[in-house]
């Protein structure tokens, strides 16, 4: 995907049947989920090719109010990164790769304003713990379970696997 804002600093991926429910008003965030599976931001210190499972760790994560509408992004590092024995957190990810973080949060606020449209906000601009981030991934894969066996109505335009 070709951004006009810049080249993200991160590698851009999703975790497997997770679905940010249009339905739900996230408390945190006070918005309806973006109808997408949550976002994986990967920090790692090189690209890692379009279409690659890559094993990762947990170290965070960011909501993100995009257009009106939850969007998590969860940050991880892959299991191949040189760090990745040692940073286990965001705060161990800023003494690793110090400006890290702050090139994220500027790059995830400010992407769409070279497009016109207005800066996304954030619900903190402090990531939160590994601990948070997977309670939020359990939560979205959840909603990706109830979506699956049809206890959460297939909205419009939705097309899911039959059996």
């Amino acid at each position: 995907r070709y951004y006009t804002y810049g080249v993200p600093i991160f590698n851009y991926g999703l975790l497997p049947q997770t679905w940010e429910d249009i339905t739900y008003v996230d408390p945190e965030t006070l918005a309806k989920g973006d109808g997408d599976p949550i976002d994986a931001i990967e920090v790692g210190y090189e690209p890692i090719p379009i279409g690659s499972v890559v094993r990762v760790k947990v170290i965070g994560s960011l909501a993100l109010i995009d257009e009106g509408e939850t969007d998590h992004k969860i940050i991880v590092i892959r299991e191949s990164d040189p760090y990745y024995s040692t940073v286990n957190s965001v705060e161990d990810l800023d003494r690793a790769r110090p400006g890290t973080l702050n090139k994220l949060i500027d790059w995830l606020k400010n992407y769409k304003t070279s497009d016109g449209k207005p800066q996304n906000k954030l619900k903190q601009e402090t990531p939160t713990t590994a601990a948070e981030a997977l309670r939020v991934i359990e939560e979205v894969s959840e909603f990706y379970r109830r979506l699956i066996s049809k206890e959460t109505p297939t909205p419009e335009g939705y097309f899911l696997p039959t059996k």
